[in-house]
């Protein structure tokens, strides 16, 4: 995989592009976050060849049962506040189609409150996952175009999936076209690149993660994607309980010299140095992360849009 054109707009003019700023993994492997001229989207620039897959397949993304954990609990809280909005908005009885399904929690929680669910996951594993401890019904074939499960649905749901992606192919296209109703409802949430935590912790962002995400949306590109396939933007959040702290939590641990991956951390070594410090900065990350949602500067960006053609 390499990458040297906009993941949005598709433009091959990147060596034109302002670099934000560089990412050292090693001697051998660099990484150029770039600011499209065209289009204004930041996205992860390289060169080289990479095994993009092996980063999927490595202990940062290693499939874990998180159910008893409180990571589980907060997500559950998270998705029913998201699922109360979609009611709003689309009053069941409503099927969800979620693209980028992972473990199937979100599909989990939408089946309890009453939706009908399907899900799409390449990554075998996960899609595992979802089927033997919740039961779902998961496509694993890599999309690029059609209708994955022969029907439209009332509701199309993206967490943080297009970061990883590129566009080319018409792929939201394809799946809006050949998946979602007319009147159909599409959430879309990514990484907030415009955020504070972003702005302050700099080329040691925990949502940068390359090259697994090639895609850093501000809002204002988020938006213009969204109006460019036909839908009015409803509502929108920028506040998680779960990615929006995290992410925060990091930030802040950057500043005192940290430069690990805090959700693997947090997954696989818990020492009793981290826990501390976690513990320290949790309230004050809370609470700027808070803060900062109510400037539309949180650590997420969640759109609810509705098709208008």
């Amino acid at each position: 995989m390499i990458i040297t054109t906009c993941p949005v707009c598709l433009s091959d003019k990147t060596q034109l592009s302002p670099v934000v700023f560089e990412i050292k993994v090693n001697d051998d492997e660099r990484y150029l976050i770039r600011k499209c001229q065209i289009c204004q989207h930041n996205f992860t620039w390289f060169n080289h060849e990479v095994d993009i897959k092996s980063y999927y397949d490595d202990k940062d993304y290693a499939v874990q049962d998180t159910k008893k954990s409180i990571f589980f609990k907060i997500q559950e809280i998270e998705y029913n506040h998201v699922l109360k909005k979609i009611k709003a908005l689309k009053p069941l009885p409503s099927d969800i189609l979620d693209f980028g399904s992972g473990k199937g929690l979100f599909l989990h929680f939408a089946k309890e409150n009453g939706f009908g669910v399907k899900g799409i996951e390449s990554s075998v594993p996960r899609a595992n996952y979802a089927k033997e401890h919740f039961n779902l019904d998961i496509n694993t074939d890599y999309y690029q175009s059609g209708s994955v499960f022969q029907k439209k649905f009332d509701v199309l749901t993206l967490f943080h999936v297009l970061e990883h992606i590129h566009l080319s192919g018409n792929l939201l296209g394809n799946l809006i076209e050949d998946n979602l109703k007319k009147d159909g409802l599409l959430i879309i949430e990514v990484p907030n690149f415009d955020s504070w935590q972003a702005k302050w912790a700099g080329n040691k962002w925990l949502h940068l993660d390359v090259p697994r995400h090639i895609s850093h949306f501000t809002p204002a590109v988020l938006k213009n994607l969204i109006q460019a396939n036909g839908f009015k933007i409803k509502s929108a959040s920028y506040f998680s309980l779960h990615l929006g702290i995290v992410g925060m939590v990091q930030t802040i641990f950057s500043w005192f010299g940290y430069k690990g991956f805090l959700i693997a951390e947090l997954k696989r070594k818990k020492t009793i140095l981290l826990i501390l410090g976690l513990l320290c900065v949790l309230p004050f990350a809370i609470l700027l992360e808070i803060i900062a949602s109510i400037c539309k500067k949180g650590g997420i960006i969640r759109y609810y849009a509705i098709n208008t053609d």
